[in-house]
């Protein structure tokens, strides 16, 4: 925390008074950007306003902070971790005015929004809003904790807006095409996702900050740390097949059990079966995992943002997924389902998958160990 030992009690006052001031900062535009989506979903514009005027507050106190921060370097001359700790605040209130000038942006679509008949429901960008909330509160207890492994994550998260972003544009350039009638709203909505977008980018700098602050090292213009290293652990793995009723469906249960709590999980098909094959719920069973109550899935269930490993199960090249997933990897498997022969020997190819399955997923886990050691 950016509370340290000082002789002068009254030093350690001004820190303090630095850092709650920021926290509130932030907690304001945090609000701005969760209030904003919310007054979109319940087509509240009157709420869209108060937020718009909430502006004030956070420009208020950028200029609080940058003159509290002046006095401090002009009086106290502070050297080492101190002078890195007060200059990343400066450079910090900048972003987070910039938030919160996003956030007033969001706002205004949304009335323009509330205007018309909703073009479609606001799922994705509902999600954005919440990561891009996340991204901006980890930044700041990453900086309240001097947690520059929290501050690495928040940098990593920036690719699930990235990938939300994409979908959306994609998306009402096919409603604008489908119906000129549309341009309107699938502009208004575009913009929204992009404000949320360049949120990400801001909440970024905010956490390369905080790095700085820490390790006196500078990662800004070296590339975004997905893409200067492999991730140590993933953040959310997706296992595909076909019908999403066999192996995916195993390999979400080993995963649950055997990745960190922290990873989240999925699974899903390209033509989802009814039912999760009886057979893989009974070869699971056997150690000591129940995928009973799982359900097979189409891709529009799972928030795809949130995913940055994909797991091909099936051999056929068509069972993949479009967008910006960092990391895609191929276990092609046999489906059991096509094995001929007694119940033993079928069962036995369901085992073997399961098997083997468990073995790719500790090899996961291990190698990202390895890498995170």
């Amino acid at each position: 925390m950016m509370t340290f030992k000082h002789t002068a009690q009254k030093y350690d006052g001004e820190l303090r008074k630095i850092r709650e001031q920021l926290l509130l900062m932030g907690a304001k535009v945090e609000e701005m950007i969760a209030v904003g989506i919310k007054s979109l979903l319940g087509r509240d514009s009157e709420l869209a306003h108060q937020m718009i005027e909430l502006d004030n507050e956070v420009n208020k106190l950028e200029l609080d902070i940058d003159e509290l921060c002046l006095r401090v370097l002009a009086r106290r001359q502070p050297v080492a971790s101190d002078l890195r700790a007060i200059t990343t605040v400066m450079k910090m209130v900048t972003d987070l005015e910039r938030i919160g000038d996003l956030a007033v942006n969001i706002c205004e679509r949304v009335i323009e929004l509330n205007m018309v008949p909703p073009l479609k429901p606001y799922v994705d960008l509902q999600h954005m809003a919440k990561i891009a909330q996340e991204m901006v509160r980890s930044a700041l207890d990453a900086f309240v904790s001097r947690d520059a492994e929290q501050a690495e994550q928040v940098i990593e998260k920036d690719q699930s807006l990235d990938f939300y972003y994409g979908q959306i544009f994609r998306e009402m350039l096919t409603y604008m095409m489908e119906d000129v009638r549309n341009i309107y709203r699938a502009t208004k909505i575009q913009s929204v996702s992009k404000y949320l977008e360049r949120i990400g980018d801001h909440a970024t700098n905010l956490a390369e900050m905080v790095v700085f602050m820490v390790k006196a090292t500078d990662i800004r213009h070296a590339g975004r740390l997905g893409n200067a290293r492999e991730p140590r652990i993933p953040r959310g793995v997706l296992f595909v097949c076909i019908e999403n009723s066999v192996q995916s469906q195993m390999a979400e249960g080993l995963a649950r059990k055997f990745l960190p709590s922290s990873v989240r999980i999925w699974s899903a098909g390209l033509k989802p079966a009814a039912v999760v094959h009886p057979r893989a719920i009974e070869v699971m069973k056997e150690i000591g995992i129940d995928i009973s109550t799982q359900r097979p899935k189409g891709f529009s269930a799972v928030p795809m943002g949130d995913v940055d490993t994909f797991v091909r199960l099936c051999s056929k090249d068509e069972c993949s997924v479009p967008g910006n997933i960092s990391r895609r990897v191929a276990w092609p498997l046999v489906n059991p389902e096509t094995i001929e022969g007694s119940e033993e020997e079928v069962l036995s190819a369901f085992r073997n998958v399961r098997d083997e399955l468990r073995r790719q997923i500790e090899n996961l886990k291990s190698s990202s160990n390895r890498e995170k050691h």
